[in-house]
């Protein structure tokens, strides 16, 4: 699947993947150790789109450049960065899209089996097997070197609760449900490009542990139906370069921890951060991804792909294709 990756998009994807120190459900998460010249391009790059972006636009290169940047040392670490082992990576993938997604910390086989006892059909390891689309549907799958597997759901009538995580009519299949059912730590994962939002919340045996919610903008109240003491952030991660910058709101509560503002970067930063500190990976293989169609029709036929990503390095001609290693990718039919 090609991501064009314009090279100020670049700095969104870059730098996600972590590695970590295994161990309690939190652990460190540590980042990759040639990311300096990435985030001081993010930097100028910034700086520059806010207040100077006629002499950034039409020719990067010699802009960054005349910056002290070394564009052939930053092309080999942006490569770099994206030829990771996807068995190392953690974090989020990709930030510019409108799903939510939940991972479970277990094997595929006993995922796919709570999930096949609420289906009403099941198609096991159908990579490279053509399926047929009903109105109600769902994959899951596991990447090779992952302790999470992944579940996600796509609706043709209920593209208006597709972001809430519970399935109509189909059983216990939400992330707290999911968890309770398999003895595992379960997390919902949201992420709305359109609506600006980031959002997860991590279940252990069943019962909330932690829950962040952020957004573009201001809010006046939290989304709390748990009704805890959440806490409530204002951010401005770009006001020492435009003091005018649009804020952001966090709303945080955990059992495990406590943060404070200045610990969180930014919205989307935060977000990532935690996955991988969660030791978890969202590497952002949907409907799209498996299918080749992000919107598939009624009754028609697909075959399941693995086609991999395409990124271009930025200022050259040069490519870079990854292609995920899976361990198998399970097919669920859902009444609706």
């Amino acid at each position: 699947m090609k991501k064009p990756l314009f090279w100020i998009s670049a700095l969104a994807i870059l730098g996600t993947g972590c590695s970590t120190a295994q161990g309690a459900l939190f652990v460190e998460c540590i980042g990759s150790e040639d990311s300096n010249m990435r985030e001081e391009v993010g930097r100028i790059v910034r700086e520059a789109l806010t207040n100077n972006p006629e002499a950034l636009l039409p020719n990067p290169e010699p802009y960054l450049s005349d910056r002290g940047v070394d564009i052939e040392a930053y092309q080999r670490e942006v490569e770099a960065g994206l030829n990771q082992p996807w068995a190392e990576r953690r974090g989020i993938n990709y930030s510019d899209r409108n799903s939510t997604i939940t991972l479970v910390r277990s094997p595929l086989n006993p995922l796919s089996a709570v999930i096949a006892e609420n289906a009403m059909e099941t198609q096991s390891d159908v990579m490279g097997s053509e399926i047929e689309i009903p109105n109600l549907f769902g994959f899951a799958y596991q990447l090779v070197g992952h302790d999470w597997s992944i579940f996600f759901w796509e609706s043709l009538n209920y593209t208006s609760v597709s972001g809430t995580g519970e399935i109509p009519k189909a059983g216990q299949l939400s992330a707290g449900q999911l968890s309770k059912a398999l003895g595992q730590p379960a997390i919902s994962l949201t992420i709305s490009d359109t609506g600006g939002i980031k959002a997860y919340k991590v279940f252990e045996y069943g019962e909330i542990s932690e829950y962040f919610y952020g957004t573009g903008g201001l809010i006046e109240d939290c989304p709390n139906s748990y009704n805890f003491p959440v806490q409530k952030y204002i951010l401005s991660p770009n006001s020492d370069i435009d003091p005018a910058a649009e804020n952001q709101t966090v709303c945080f509560w955990s059992s495990h921890r406590q943060i404070t503002a200045e610990e969180i970067e930014s919205v989307s930063q935060f977000t990532s951060q935690s996955m991988c500190e969660l030791d978890a990976y969202d590497p952002d293989i949907g409907v799209a991804y498996l299918l080749g169609r992000q919107w598939p029709e009624l009754g028609h036929q697909y075959t399941v792909k693995n086609p991999g990503f395409i990124w271009q390095i930025p200022f050259s001609d040069r490519e870079v294709h990854s292609v995920p290693d899976l361990v198998r990718v399970d097919f669920f039919k859902f009444e609706d």
